[in-house]
């Protein structure tokens, strides 16, 4: 299950609806920062700045749902929306009283779905979540192909359960890539949705080592993902060819 970004700008506020989320077992990610980010990032991009729009759609990838604070406001979210909905996440907003018929259809018009008031019981939080996350995971199509090792019996769903979150990630990011080499720090901004940093980098090499050991042990062959030196990453040519279809 990916984890939920609320997106603020105080995160004491939010304290109450992170704590329910993760008695509900949602892993749940409260950021400033990141809000901060995306705003900046929207001031300074042109509508043909393919780089920026990348760089927004590879920081929230990982997450199946955001939800929009109250204090941010509806200008804001007016100017937010269009350019965090690159992933097809569900959007909630999180409000202070039940929205008027107005309201509603303005957040329909934004491609926010739903919305989540402050004082939510946690069984109304519970039966919420399940609703509208069902769509997006019913929809989420996630397709790894790994080429298989001649001559071995491959164990797809022992694989499968052996990736963790962040191998998963790594895998889909190298396929999306169709071939084309990845940087070490594209990855890795992709995997940990934050700026390279010389811990993550080093974190992400080991993601890189630790997929193709797992890829040896379940009788798929390691050399599907190749090492470019001093340029990045890879899935070989022969995965899309000739490759097994593995849905994480």
């Amino acid at each position: 299950m990916r984890p939920i970004l609320i997106l603020t700008k105080n995160l004491l506020i939010e304290q109450e609806l992170q704590q329910q989320l993760q008695h509900l077992n949602y892993e749940v990610l409260c950021s400033v920062e990141m809000l901060n980010q995306i705003k900046m990032s929207i001031q300074e991009m042109n509508i043909t700045d393919e780089n920026q729009r990348n760089f927004q759609k590879n920081l929230l990838i990982n997450y199946q749902a955001i939800i929009l604070s109250e204090t941010i406001s509806d200008n804001e979210i007016q100017e937010l929306v269009p350019n965090i909905q690159l992933n097809k996440q569900i959007l909630l907003r999180k409000l202070v009283e039940e929205p008027s018929k107005k309201e509603k259809e303005r957040l329909n018009d934004l491609g926010i779905i739903d919305w989540l008031l402050i004082d939510h019981s946690i069984n109304s939080l519970r039966e919420q979540l399940s609703e509208k996350l069902a769509i997006y995971q019913n929809e989420e199509s996630n397709i790894i192909f790994l080429y298989q090792e001649a001559g071995l019996t491959s164990d797809v769903v022992q694989l499968k359960r052996s990736l963790s979150k962040r191998e998963k990630a790594t895998l889909e990011c190298l396929f999306k890539a169709k071939g084309k080499v990845v940087s070490r720090e594209d990855l890795c901004t992709y995997v940990w949705n934050e700026t390279p940093s010389n811990s993550r980098l080093s974190q992400t090499s080991m993601l890189i080592k630790k997929i193709k050991k797992k890829m040896g042990k379940f009788g798929f062959n390691e050399e599907a993902i190749q090492t470019v030196w001093g340029e990045g990453y890879l899935l070989s040519d022969e995965v899309t060819e000739n490759g097994l279809q593995i849905s994480l």
